[in-house]
C-alpha cells in the first residue's frame, strides 16, 4: 500500500514552512480511479469517504474542473509523457485572481491482476495571485 509519507519524503518542497499537500491515486489502463486517498478526493471534488463510483475516469473528471497544462504532455495519459515537461492541473476559482496548481506525477507502474495500474501523485505546488490588480486608497 502506498503511504502519504513516502510522497512527502520524495518531494521535500515547502510552502510557508509546511510540506506540500499531496494526493495519491491508483489508476488502471482504462483510466478508471481504483483508489484515491483523502487529499486526492479533496482535489478531485470527491468529498466523501464512500466507495468511489464505478468506472470513474480520471482525465474526464479533472478536465471538468481543471485546465490540463501543457496540452501536449497529456496526450498519452496515463502513460509517461515522451518529453520531460511536467503535467500540471490548474484551477482558477470563478471571480478570483488566485489559482491552485497541482503537479501530476506517475510514481510507479505496476501489474495488478494481469492489468497495468499507475500510482499517481497530485502535488500542490502553489497558490498564487494571477491577475494584476491595484488597490484603491479611499
Amino acid at each position: 500500500m502506498i503511504k502519504d509519507t513516502a510522497v512527502y519524503q520524495r518531494h521535500a518542497q515547502t510552502r510557508q514552512g509546511q510540506k506540500p499537500q499531496s494526493g495519491l491515486l491508483l489508476i488502471n489502463q482504462e483510466d478508471e480511479i481504483l483508489y484515491a486517498n483523502r487529499q486526492a478526493r479533496h482535489f478531485l471534488g470527491l468529498l466523501s469517504d464512500d466507495e468511489l463510483p464505478r468506472k470513474l475516469k480520471f482525465l474526464a473528471l479533472v478536465q471538468s474542473a481543471y485546465q490540463c497544462y501543457p496540452a501536449a504532455a497529456w496526450q498519452n495519459w496515463p502513460r509517461r509523457p515522451s518529453s520531460t515537461i511536467p503535467r500540471r492541473l490548474i484551477y482558477t476559482p470563478p471571480h478570483s485572481s488566485s489559482n491552485l496548481q497541482l503537479k501530476v506525477e506517475i510514481l510507479e507502474q505496476i501489474v495488478l491482476d494481469g492489468g497495468l495500474v499507475w500510482a499517481v501523485a497530485l502535488i500542490e505546488e502553489q497558490r498564487r495571485e494571477t491577475a494584476v490588480f491595484s488597490r484603491t486608497i479611499a
